[in-house]
């Protein structure tokens, strides 16, 4: 039994040693190379980096409320529908990024609005409405700005909400 464990301990320190030799190489790598990887990275405002970069116009909470008070704008829920029935928007139309194919009828329907759109998601970090913009801009709109905030901010502040199962989109935006 004294045998086995020689040899096991050795591979281990082996493997221990090339594991350390390998993380010492990738760091020195990553420290030489023009584009390296950021060792900490703020995560706070990257949806809105990538929104920029797609050239959609970003609101925050306070013009989101107003637009929401106006009346004029159709807010569109991009966040799963069980969350959508836990609580939204009022008005909102429910359009989960994951189930975008399913909808294209409906969402078709809202770019033929004319409306403004403003899709939203759950918070700053949920990059479900940027994606769901995205793809409406390659849809040919462009009347469209993403709330960034979330609904959880929105409620947070006393933004009005409203619980229940989405109608079908189609519906929804006839009575618009």
């Amino acid at each position: 039994m004294p045998r086995l464990r020689q040899p096991m301990n050795s591979t281990l320190k082996r493997i221990g040693i090339l594991l350390l030799l390998s993380a010492v190489a990738a760091v020195v790598a990553n420290s030489v190379c023009p584009g390296r990887i950021p060792w900490v990275q703020d995560w706070s405002r990257h949806v809105e980096a990538k929104a920029a970069k797609q050239n959609i116009k970003v609101i925050p909470l306070s013009v989101a409320l107003k637009k929401f008070k106006s009346g004029d704008p159709i807010f569109v829920d991009a966040r799963p529908a069980d969350e959508f029935a836990q609580g939204h928007i009022p008005g909102a139309v429910s359009i989960p990024f994951q189930s975008l194919d399913e909808r294209f009828q409906g969402i078709v329907d809202l770019i033929d609005s004319g409306k403004e759109l403003v899709p939203y998601c759950k918070n700053r970090d949920c990059d479900d409405s940027l994606m769901l913009a995205i793809e409406l801009q390659a849809m040919g709109c462009s009347n469209l700005v993403l709330y960034i905030d979330g609904f959880e901010l929105w409620e947070k502040h006393g933004g009005a909400t409203e619980a229940g199962e989405p109608p079908a989109v189609r519906s929804e935006v006839a009575t618009k």
